[in-house]
């Protein structure tokens, strides 16, 4: 039997019509189930949007495509319908854990730690948000006819969304308000510090010239007392001296008169 009956490939214009978006789900699929790691199945999603000109499904089906999308068209269709659909709420709750580290940095800060761990937790919280937001900007646009129900989810998502963006807005504007007040808090106890140090040198000082005053006092009158001691002193050495010569001329006297 002939080769060509057995032949199942179709032509496709490229991965950016709604065949091609469906037959991308389903090659992810097969990827997922077979790959121990999901960042491998979505590096094959990414390359195939952005280059492949082939689709071989595991029933048989090979597809084969006009043009290939190129890096930017093939980045925007895998973020619709790959990234943002079946990781959409993965990064939003990867944004939810970094306003929890965000909360942690400060409240390590608070309690002593160096300014780095808030700032890294800001950080990490930024790269999250980043995501979320391209995510976001790239998520499925609705058509106008879209039915009530899926108007209702759109509403829905966006109001999570911006209630999502609120919390980290306030998370945020509430690190920068404590890490002011913080500062302001060190700047009252560095300059109370500084008034704390210059009354306890001049009290010192104050103190010291006390104690000067009291020991030259000391010293002046120990100075007046040995002065008057020694003035006697000399006083009862002078009448000792006349006392010796008074008897001297008495004794010169007598030899004389027995002369």
């Amino acid at each position: 039997m002939p080769d060509f009956l057995f032949d199942t490939s179709e032509t496709l214009r490229d991965f950016d019509t709604i065949e091609g978006r469906r037959l991308l789900h389903e090659f992810y699929h097969e990827r997922r189930m077979k790959n121990m790691f999901t960042s491998k199945t979505l590096l094959e999603c990414w390359k195939l949007c952005r280059v492949g000109t082939e689709l071989a499904l595991s029933d048989g089906r090979r597809v084969r495509f006009e043009t290939s999308l190129g890096l930017k068209e093939g980045t925007r269709v895998f973020l619709e319908e790959i990234a943002g659909v079946y990781y959409y709420n993965f990064v939003q709750g990867l944004v939810y854990f970094g306003a929890m580290l965000v909360l942690v940095g400060v409240a390590l800060h608070l309690s002593g730690y160096d300014l780095w761990y808030a700032l890294a937790g800001l950080a990490i919280e930024a790269v999250f948000l980043l995501m979320f937001s391209v995510l976001t900007a790239y998520s499925r646009s609705e058509e106008p006819t879209t039915s009530a129900a899926a108007f209702g989810l759109s509403e829905t998502l966006i109001s999570s969304i911006n209630s999502s963006i609120r919390e980290m807005t306030n998370s945020v504007s509430d690190l920068f308000r404590l890490i002011s007040q913080t500062d302001i808090r060190q700047d009252v106890l560095l300059t109370r510090l500084t008034e704390n140090i210059a009354k306890l040198n001049a009290e010192n000082a104050r103190k010291f010239a006390d104690k000067l005053d009291q020991t030259n006092g000391i010293l002046r009158e120990q100075i007046e007392v040995s002065r008057t001691q020694m003035q006697s002193l000399m006083k009862q050495q002078e009448q000792t001296l006349q006392q010796t010569r008074r008897m001297l001329s008495l004794i010169d006297r007598k030899a004389g008169e027995d002369a």
